[in-house]
């Protein structure tokens, strides 16, 4: 037909065909504009009575008039062929796009919004689709979704349950009303929409009988897996969204698609803002399982499969409730590393909370019991509890500023640092009390008898002191080389603890092992991270540690009673974000193997903005960068140095303002930040932490031409500051052993490139 003049209408290409139809890329000759015409299957028409309906319907449909829903304009019938003309819209079904894999949240979102926004208006004119799927959407380029193909639907129903006349695709998206035949309202088009939503989350549709009948069993009577069970980051808003729209009962589902468009609007904004998925938990146990057969010889780069971690239909119920957690299994790993038959398999949950409304989360802890989530909130705010059974939070008066909380082991008290002091505060509520002085608080662990591990600045040594306050005895001892310990962790048997080392030598650096009775430390991994120990059930001393290496959380099993590690680190499908103090992630686990970790919004990409005197942005770079900080403007104003992640290094980079380009300066491995540029922007000094070295001086050409040279390597740790306008001094600050941190400068040779330190 290509070439063709049916009517008033020039047939120029043709765009595909399927069950209902062919349909084609026409000129409209009249009013000379480009339209989709649409030829309906003459089986399709051979009832006469159906054939009214449809075009008593499509009439109907074609005096809708939203952007969401495509424009129908004529239908009509020439030599025995009806067709439809119809808006031309360029675009990918919904079908292709999820083809490739599942969307973005914030674009599923988005597009059910949309559909929602155009059934809304359709069923208020009365008019219900009855096919919405993947297929029946179109997104157009710049993101705007259109609903097809309204008016359509009433033809094929009679027939869409036999194969011949349908696609299975078409029955997996079918409300259970429609699949016992009953009469459809507005609420059946609901049901799809959950369907699609779905799918654009997960990437796969909610039901998935191998052939229709089993399908129709599955609409009427399954439940489909919950979505947090089925990809990360997922907010628990979102799985109860889905699961409303998805309520076998018409009545217990959204009354409106109205409903829907605001709760997706809702969500959409508090994902924008950070308010919803900064916590994840998960079961640890079922998290590795599918590794029992290889958990003594997985190398740490082997990553557990994505569907290790799963919901039960019981647990998916508990989640429509909200009361998820209380289903969280009680068990621990013993069995997948010492080689014991593992029991049978408790439920799992893995779901998302909220923190409270305007707030950021700090850092969490997760009570012995696995009951509760304590968190400190940003900025300098309060502590926040709330029972894992329950989506209230309650908020602890009085601890205003209050950071690292832990656990007492009787899941009654919450120790944290505020106000220069290590305090307590009972979880039944009351004032808060003073244990000691804690200038700068830097982690605590709680043990069984009574004594609680801190540290009291982030350059002293670990200290103890009773529960009930004392006076603290430090239990690490300084040396040279032995740099700055942070965030001990007390074993079951209250003598021996883990802590993180930092500030050394890479050698020497990581987490090690100490003890209270005055034996020497041990390094047990080379990892920066804090450090947890959990045990695996009713042995204490049989468990494992988790720590974070290279930004992704680690388990390798630790037998307490003899100290030890043994087989290889096995990767846990969590990534907790870095928090900005020396090595602290945001991560905890209870005793009984709940695991909860932070995923809050600044562990992804930073964007470089422009900010007035007053704070506020005034305008956008394209520098778009993971862990983007440390950036300082050349003194032109045309080019910006920073650091950013590429490759797992922090390294330097510079990036043209002007053009939109970016050079790297640094590839080496370690970490580099705190970049100062030359006066005549040539050059740049910065931090860099090398492998063989600890937080030294480099220099290099900001054109990217040479490698970074070294101009001060020393044992202790320097923060590059500022060049001065004559290029010849370089400002830097470095930390003594008696007198913290000062001020240095490197000083330019008369001639030549050497650079001597001097103490200012």
């Amino acid at each position: 037909m290509v070439g063709q003049t049916i009517s008033h209408y020039r047939i120029t290409a043709k765009l595909g065909e399927g069950g209902m139809g062919v349909v084609y890329k026409a000129e409209d000759t009249k009013l000379e504009r480009t339209v989709a015409l649409k030829f309906l299957a003459a089986h399709l028409l051979n009832d006469e009575e159906a054939k009214e309906r449809f075009l008593r319907e499509a009439k109907a449909a074609a005096a809708l008039d939203h952007p969401n829903i495509c424009t129908v304009y004529e239908i009509n019938e020439v030599d025995g062929k009806t067709f439809i003309a119809m808006a031309f819209l360029e675009g990918d079904s919904l079908e292709d796009r999820i083809s490739n894999g599942p969307l973005p949240l914030k674009d599923s979102l988005e597009i059910a919004r949309q559909v929602a926004d155009g059934l809304q208006a359709a069923h208020g004119k009365g008019v219900f689709h009855r096919d919405i799927k993947p297929a029946n959407v179109l997104i157009s380029p710049e993101g705007l979704a259109t609903v097809m193909d309204f008016g359509l639907a009433r033809l094929t129903e009679a027939s869409r349950l036999t194969k011949h006349n349908t696609a299975m695709g078409t029955v997996a998206y079918m409300s259970p009303e429609q699949a016992q035949g009953m009469d459809v309202d507005s609420r059946s088009d609901l049901w799809s929409l959950g369907c699609v939503l779905y799918e654009m989350v997960s990437g796969q549709r909610p039901f998935q009988g191998q052939y229709d009948q089993a399908l129709l069993y599955e609409i009427v009577h399954e439940e489909p897996a919950a979505l947090t069970g089925l990809r990360t980051g997922v907010p628990i808003e979102l799985e109860l969204l889905a699961s409303k729209c998805l309520a076998k009962d018409r009545d217990d589902r959204y009354q409106s698609a109205k409903e829907i468009a605001v709760d997706v609007r809702t969500l959409a904004e508090k994902l924008k803002s950070g308010r919803s998925t900064i916590v994840r938990t998960t079961n640890l146990a079922a998290a590795a399982r599918a590794t029992v057969a290889a958990a003594q010889t997985l190398t740490p780069t082997e990553a557990l499969p994505p569907g290790a971690v799963v919901v039960q239909r019981s647990t998916q119920r508990a989640l429509q409730a909200v009361a998820a957690v209380a289903a969280i299994a009680v068990l621990g790993l013993a069995f997948l590393y010492f080689g014991q038959a593992p029991p049978p398999s408790p439920p799992t949950v893995e779901f998302s909370v909220a923190v409270p409304e305007g707030l950021r989360a700090g850092q969490l802890g997760v009570s012995p019991d696995g009951r509760h989530l304590v968190m400190s909130v940003r900025p300098r705010g309060s502590l926040w509890v709330r029972s894992l059974d329950s989506v209230e939070w309650r908020e602890f008066t009085g601890t205003q500023g209050a950071r690292f909380p832990f656990w007492s082991p009787d899941n009654t008290e919450i120790g944290f640092f505020a106000d220069e002091r290590l305090k307590k505060v009972a979880l039944a509520g009351g004032p808060s009390q003073t244990i000691t002085e804690a200038p700068d608080g830097r982690g605590g662990s709680w043990g069984a008898n009574g004594t609680i591990l801190f540290l009291p600045t982030p350059f002293a040594q670990v200290h103890s002191i009773a529960e009930s306050g004392g006076e603290p005895i430090a239990v690490t001892e300084e040396g040279e080389g032995a740099g700055y310990p942070r965030f001990p962790h007390l074993l079951p048997d209250g003598r021996h603890f883990l802590y993180e080392v930092s500030g050394t030598s890479p050698e020497k650096s990581g987490i090690h092992l100490g003890s209270l009775d005055g034996d020497s430390p041990r390094r047990l991994l080379p990892d920066a991270s804090n450090v947890l120990y959990v045990p695996s059930g009713a042995q204490a001393s049989a468990g494992f540690l988790l720590f974070v290496r290279e930004g992704t959380l680690m388990a390798q099993t630790f037998d307490a009673s003899r100290m030890e590690l043994s087989g290889g680190p096995i990767a846990l499908p969590a990534a907790p974000p870095f928090a900005g103090n020396a090595g602290f992630y945001g991560f905890s686990a209870s005793a009984t193997g709940v695991l909860a970790y932070s995923s809050a919004p600044n562990a992804g990409p930073q964007r470089l903005v422009w900010v007035d005197r007053a704070g506020a942005a005034v305008d956008r770079t394209d520098l778009v960068a993971d862990r983007l900080s440390t950036f300082s403007l050349a003194p032109d104003g045309t080019r910006a140095a920073y650091s950013a992640v590429a490759g797992g290094n922090l390294d330097i980079w510079t990036y043209d303002l002007m053009r939109q380009t970016r050079i790297r300066l640094s590839d080496q491995p370690g970490n580099d930040h705190y970049p100062v540029w030359s006066p005549d922007g040539t050059q740049v000094a910065f931090r860099s932490t090398q492998p063989a070295t600890f937080g030294d001086i480099y220099l290099s050409q900001t054109d990217g031409s040479n490698a970074p040279v070294a101009l001060l390597s020393e044992t202790s740790e320097e923060f590059s500051s500022d060049w001065s306008n004559d290029g010849r001094f370089i400002l830097y600050s470095s930390r003594g052993e008696e007198t913290l941190y000062d001020l240095w400068y490197l000083e330019r040779a008369t001639s030549g490139d050497s650079w001597d330190r001097s103490f200012s």
